[in-house]
């Protein structure tokens, strides 16, 4: 061994083997065509190759490709992860909206590829200093050879290039080569990071006209209740044969006073997107880069004189979800003051819902209210998300997030949703005792896949989605007042609970349509409450903000599969 360290063409091999070594791992993994699989390892092999040759002390040149060889380590981590895919635009931002604790969480319970890729390019960082404390130097002669050898596969590469773009329609350089398409991806989210930053100043100027088209004599209350990570697969509410859900389905079975959409899908995997998109009506104009001009729910209700808040069990994280927020007259997250490692529990959320409602018997709102709940939910490590009261499933000492743990990632997982029956149905609950008109909408941002299938997928938020990220909960509740009312939009809201919805398309409109809010922005065919509601096309928001048809986005067989074994529709654009 010590006879390799003294040679520097060693050092040469070895870091052209960990540069390409996320290429060959992706000529397995992918679901691409094979000439787009081969391409994806010989065109970068090549420029690797050639790369190497541009200076004759290899440990130079490991620092001068040290990107590549980062983005080779976060590759093979999502290699591990998610099963397929390059680097997508999300992964670089949820690097930068992700809080330290929920980092944590996650890499504590994959240490298996974090180990692989820290002892591989942990070796490959040793052998650099070697290579740069000794000097060590390529012959000329190895040079000279190693460049036209790279040439040549480079050459090569550029030929299946030109054959690929032929064959195959699909095919895009900046999509499908790895790291072309991860270079591509990074510069994607820096642009988006300047333009959320500039939301402040691209929206100031926006006004939604809205109007109130009812009394404010009556005092009404609108809850939105966002969870995280809740998939409804897992929810007895849901036919689920675990009783994860005993308050909600027994409100469901016993009274009419809870629709539940049994066929809702959200258009995003990540809470950073979905969100948002609860928020506004972006999903309905077709156009993600509306949001960056465009305010929220929050801003309607509150240009109609309806006291507003927001209260979220969630950090900061200088996403869209903070500034559409903050448009609420009152904003409290729950972890503002408290230590980055502190956990706390989503009935802080009933907590300041208690407060911010009249408490005394007899006694009422002052006025009309919207308040936004984003709660913490799902979200992984499942077993810090529910006090011990709610550990009805066990075994839960997963010592890690693997496979061969998968049912006791599910136990923990099942009393999260079961501590979220408790959240949503004491919601309810509260607004019950009191004595005004109140509706409570609920869903979740995305779902959550726990090694599911043959793919063995894990968490949310991949590159490409699949059906246990895509179908979530939709739930609105009304109180007796509420329904007395204004029957009419109750009976629209019971009667179109069998279509096809997407928790995006329709929560901004449902909202403001029951309070009898209206704004230019307002379309009555996309309120659960009104007459003209219509199903419409579902779509799913990809890495690259298109809005893409189901058929298009990336699931697989599986997964429609899944769609039809739960009596979802596929509405398909095409």
């Amino acid at each position: 061994m010590r006879r390799l360290i003294d040679k520097p063409a060693f050092y040469f091999w070895v870091f052209l083997l960990m540069l390409v070594m996320p290429n060959v791992l992706m000529l397995f993994t992918e679901s691409t065509g094979v000439l787009t699989r081969v391409v994806g390892l010989v065109l970068p092999l090549g420029a690797y190759w050639l790369a190497m040759t541009l200076n004759r002390n290899p440990g130079k040149m490991f620092w001068w490709l040290f990107v590549f060889m980062f983005f080779g380590a976060f590759e093979t981590v999502l290699l591990y992860l998610f099963g397929e895919s390059p680097i997508a635009v999300d992964m670089f931002l949820n690097l930068v909206t992700t809080n330290v604790t929920e980092a944590d969480e996650l890499l504590a319970q994959i240490y298996p590829s974090v180990i692989f890729v820290v002892v591989v390019y942990g070796l490959g960082i040793a052998l650099s200093v070697v290579a740069l404390r000794k000097w060590l130097r390529l012959h000329a002669a190895f040079v000279h050879n190693q460049r036209v050898l790279g040439g040549m596969v480079l050459a090569l590469g550029v030929v299946l290039l030109a054959v690929n773009y032929v064959v195959d329609r699909r095919f895009g350089l900046l999509n499908d080569v790895f790291p072309v398409n991860v270079c591509y991806n990074a510069g994607l989210s820096v642009e988006r990071v300047v333009q959320s930053a500039r939301y402040p100043a691209t929206s100031a100027s926006f006004t939604h006209n809205a109007t109130l088209t009812r009394s404010d004599s009556v005092p009404e209350v609108y809850v939105l209740v966002i969870g995280e990570t809740l998939r409804a697969d897992d929810m007895s509410l849901y036919g689920y044969g675990r009783n994860t859900t005993p308050r909600l389905k027994a409100l469901a079975d016993t009274t009419q006073s809870l629709a539940v959409y049994a066929d809702a899908i959200t258009m995003s995997n990540t809470t950073h997107k979905s969100v948002p998109l609860l928020l506004t009506a972006t999903a309905s104009q077709g156009d993600y880069d509306s949001l960056y001009t465009q305010r929220g729910l929050i801003d309607a209700f509150r240009e109609v004189g309806f006291d507003t808040w927001f209260v979220s069990n969630q950090r900061r994280n200088h996403s869209f979800i903070d500034y559409l927020g903050c448009e609420a007259e009152h904003v409290h997250f729950t972890k503002d003051t408290l230590p980055m490692q502190a956990n706390v529990y989503d009935d802080q959320l009933l907590a300041q819902l208690a407060q911010i409602l009249p408490s005394k018997a007899g006694e009422r709102v002052a006025g009309s209210m919207l308040i936004v709940l984003h709660c913490y939910g799902s979200h992984f490590d499942y077993r810090d998300r529910y006090p011990s009261s709610y550990a009805h499933f066990g075994p839960v000492d997963y010592p890690s997030a693997t496979k061969a743990h998968r049912h006791k990632l599910v136990n923990a997982y099942d009393n999260t949703v079961a501590y979220a029956d408790h959240i949503v149905s004491s919601v309810i609950e509260l607004l019950a005792r009191q004595d005004v008109p109140a509706v409570m909408l609920y869903t979740s941002d995305h779902g959550e896949d726990i090694y599911d299938d043959a793919r063995g997928r894990f968490l949310h938020a991949s590159p490409l989605p699949s059906y246990h990220q895509l179908r979530v909960p939709l739930l609105v509740w009304a109180s007796a007042q509420w329904r007395e009312l204004y029957p009419q939009q109750w009976e629209c809201v019971m009667r179109h609970r069998p279509q096809p919805v997407s928790t995006s398309m329709v929560t901004y409109h449902t909202l403001l349509h029951l309070a009898g809010v209206r704004t230019r922005l307002l379309r009555p065919e996309h309120a659960l409450g009104s007459d003209s509601f219509k199903p419409g096309k579902r779509r799913y928001v990809n890495d690259h903000n298109e809005m893409l048809a189901l058929d298009s986005c990336g699931l697989k067989q599986l997964d429609f599969e899944q769609f039809d074994r739960h009596g979802l529709k596929l509405d398909f654009a095409h």
